[in-house]
């Protein structure tokens, strides 16, 4: 919309701020200092007044004014946000340096403002960042004034007026004080997540200086994150019992015992039958949010994972997803046999929470229910607790070994699982035979003949601008750019699996997302620092970059006798690059999920919102990718 408009208003001073907001809020920071600039120019030239003719001459100037002290928190607030990365990437003690020049830049633009118009946001924001840059005398200063003059206001405060009169008390070494400004504040926006949660990263940001600070945090309650997996329910017939159905009671109880000390949980877990479907069932009622991970095509799942447990879970299964607050497909594609798939709806499952943890500025925990002597399999339960365990943290675990052994001492659990057709004692009949594999018929013949799906990263990236490329520029053009290309991809120690280039379009398939992240920002470094408008392309050309994880197939490519990845995940990354906008690394939710995952912590993933994707290949949520 911005684009639009401003084409029309060139000169429009609030246009170009409210465009610079967009960019910062899509992660455009460069972009966005560029049109902080065109707005700061017309006002500082007296433009800015023809935003809206004033109803009196004199109102003019102090509509600039505020204006002139929104342009300028606004840049104060890029250089914040530089400074949170900072300390997430290294630390404090790391960083010092950094940390004290982007904190600096930050609180200078927040001086300015809080001159201007004596608000009490921008002079917050100055006092914390001057304690960041060194001058703990500033900031005690601003925060003594600030708070005076809300406690001097004759109207109540608000949450915000509360909030802000909490980060002065600890910045004035009353942490007690700002315990009850941060409760305050808390109780005048109940349940309000986004709000609280900017509270807290605040917090957060300044218990790197003040350790006292994290006490606030008890009074800023946020949703509590969790991530669950669980062994099926024993399959008729099993030789010897992991989960019979005797204990699901038992299971039932102990996981709604930890669910009742949460605050209001929001969940992530797969929906099969046994300990999944248990789980779901029990947080529904506890009135979590629930969201259900299926590992491909609805009906392969049934037959799979729910229907082998016994016909009564199809009917839980249909009532649990029916409840659900989002249902998450890893792919709608069929299973076709590939247990890969499993393993990639596990690792999207913990990057999901990992993700939704961190936007609510708090941390997640993951609850299994486990069988500590079973066997590891790809996608399996004991996969996920080793996986978090390494990467997050320990998991909280229901022993379904001490389960069995302390109701097999009380005479409750059966030795074995029931033979088929046997009644179990929930009353569930369980199918005279396993159910057959979830293969659709007209896939069955094929399925011999065909390579089995792994999963990769993809990037696809391309130049805003080349189409306009005219013959005479074209060869220099293409030179530079397969050059970068080329130089990049010699340079890395993980080696992409494929790299092919077409015109001014690149496609690349890396073995892990972490491999792919780090050639993504490596690639559009090199490539903003190129000087495109000497080779004939427009200023602000730039390249666009986009990145997917999910399963592939590969083949040895007959034409070119090299391998070849394909398939439904490599479309849905070419699909999302064209709406990336230039200058920027945009990613789809699978591959910001499987990067958290793995526990990195050198990347910044920032949601941007559900996306239309080129060609009708309908919405999905996108988040952007950059370097902490």
């Amino acid at each position: 919309m911005f684009r639009e408009r401003i084409i029309v208003r060139p000169g429009d001073a609030e246009l170009f701020y409210w465009g610079a907001l967009a960019h910062a809020r899509a992660g455009a920071t460069r972009r966005a200092h560029a049109l902080l600039d065109e707005a700061q120019s017309r006002l500082n030239d007296g433009e800015g007044g023809q935003v809206r003719a004033p109803a009196r001459l004199d109102e003019a100037p102090a509509r600039q004014s505020s204006l002139l002290a929104d342009v300028l928190s606004l840049r104060g607030r890029l250089s914040k946000d530089a400074l949170g990365r900072a300390l997430q990437g290294a630390g404090i003690g790391h960083a010092g340096r950094r940390v004290r020049a982007l904190a600096a830049s930050a609180r200078d633009e927040y001086v300015a403002a809080y001159a201007l118009a004596r608000d009490p946001y921008p002079g917050i924001n100055a006092a914390t960042l001057s304690m960041f840059a060194g001058d703990p005398e500033q900031a005690r200063t601003l925060a003594r004034e600030i708070a005076a003059g809300l406690s001097a206001r004759a109207t109540p405060l608000d949450c915000w007026d509360h909030a802000t009169m909490g980060e002065a008390a600890l910045l004035l070494g009353d942490p007690d004080r700002a315990v009850q400004s941060y409760a305050a504040a808390s109780a005048l926006c109940p349940r309000d997540a986004g709000n609280v949660a900017t509270m807290r990263r605040q917090v957060l940001l300044l218990q790197h200086l003040i350790p006292e600070a994290r006490a606030v945090l008890r009074v800023l309650p946020v949703p509590d994150v969790l991530v669950f997996t669980g062994h099926m329910i024993d399959a008729p017939g099993r030789s010897e019992p992991r989960f019979p159905p005797a204990l699901a009671p038992v299971v039932d109880a102990a996981i709604r015992e930890r669910l009742a000390r949460l605050q209001q949980p929001i969940v992530y877990a797969s929906a099969a039958c046994g300990a999944d479907l248990i789980f779901i069932e029990a947080a529904q009622d506890a009135g979590a949010e629930v969201n259900v991970v299926l590992p491909f095509d609805r009906d392969d799942f049934l037959r799979t994972s729910v229907a082998v447990g016994g016909t009564a879970w199809g009917d839980r299964f249909d009532s649990a997803l029916a409840r659900a607050s989002r249902v998450i497909m890893a792919t709608d594609e069929n299973y076709l046999g590939d247990d890969v798939l499993f393993e990639y709806a596990a690792t999207l499952l913990e990057g999901l929470a990992l993700l939704r943890a961190a936007q609510l500025a708090t941390s997640p925990t993951m609850l299994c229910v486990l069988d500590p002597d079973a066997a590891a399999k790809v996608g399996g339960t004991r996969a996920s607790f080793a996986r978090w365990n390494r990467n997050v943290g320990p998991p909280e675990v229901i022993d379904l070994r001490q389960v069995r052994e302390t109701a097999a001492a009380a005479g409750a659990a059966p030795a074995r699982s029931p033979p088929p057709g046997a009644a179990t004692p929930a009353g569930m009949h369980a199918p005279a035979a396993p159910p057959d594999s979830a293969r659709s018929p007209e896939a069955t013949d094929l399925v011999a003949e065909r390579p089995h799906r792994t999963l990769k990263s993809l990037l696809f990236a391309d130049f805003a601008g080349y189409s306009r490329l005219h013959d005479a520029c074209a060869p220099l053009f293409q030179q530079r750019f397969l050059e970068i290309g080329a130089r990049l991809i010699g340079s890395l120690a993980a080696r992409p699996l494929e790299a092919k280039t077409w015109g001014d379009a690149l496609y690349v398939v890396f073995e892990s997302p972490r491999d792919g992240a780090e050639f993504a920002l490596q690639f559009l470094a090199s490539m903003l620092e190129a000087d495109w408008a000497e080779a004939g392309l427009p200023e602000g050309s730039q390249i666009r970059v986009a990145l997917h994880d999910g399963p592939v197939f590969r083949i040895v490519d007959p034409v070119v006798a090299r391998d070849s990845y394909f398939g439904s995940s490599v479309t849905r990354a070419a699909r999302i690059e064209p709406v990336t906008p230039p200058g920027m690394i945009y990613v789809s939710e699978a591959f910001a999920a499987t990067l958290a995952a793995t526990g990195q912590r050198d990347y910044v993933l920032e949601y941007i919102g559900r996306l239309p994707l080129a060609k009708g290949y309908g919405e999905s949520r996108v988040y952007r990718l950059d370097r902490a």
